[in-house]
């Protein structure tokens, strides 16, 4: 097997001296609130390090007036990152589907809905703060997978 040496002719990138005097002027943050989707777990064992994370990431968005949408999981990521989202006074949209609204879920209390078809009594996360719960249809999660992204200025993805 022939040896493989680097060849002589390739050479390192030259370093502009002046670049590192450059100083780049600092950019304001936006005023201009973002609609920021956000995937994450739902698992109930998701590991405390993510969950963390997750809850600052909502807290982050809150704070800076952006509003998370997420699939409004009652565990996991998501209901982390929701719950440091109402933390910080956030705006927050759940997007589920309906064929996880069922009688005795977490996500009604008596299974009812309201004349638009939104939860009635929604989990417990949904009714602090700025919350809006919407509850997709449609045979499979094509519709809700549309509304998740649906306007999004962002999307971030967690474990």
């Amino acid at each position: 097997m022939p040896d493989h040496q680097p060849s002589t002719d390739q050479q390192a990138p030259a370093k502009n001296p002046a670049a590192a005097s450059v100083s780049l002027p600092k950019r304001p943050i936006s005023s201009r609130s973002l609609r920021v989707c956000c995937y994450g777990s739902s698992s109930a064992s998701t590991p405390a390090a993510y969950l963390k994370e997750a809850h600052s990431l909502g807290y982050i968005l809150a704070t800076r007036n952006h509003t998370c949408v997420n699939g409004a999981g009652a565990a996991g990521c998501m209901a982390s990152m929701n719950e440091g989202a109402v933390k910080g006074d956030g705006n927050i949209v759940g997007v589920i589907h309906e064929m996880f609204v069922v009688d005795g879920s977490d996500w009604t209390t008596e299974g009812n809905h309201d004349n638009d078809g939104n939860v009635a009594n929604p989990h417990p996360v949904f009714r602090k703060g700025k919350t809006t719960l919407i509850v997709a249809g449609g045979d499979d999660l094509q519709e809700r997978k549309k509304l998740l992204v649906q306007g999004a200025d962002a999307v971030v993805v967690l474990p």
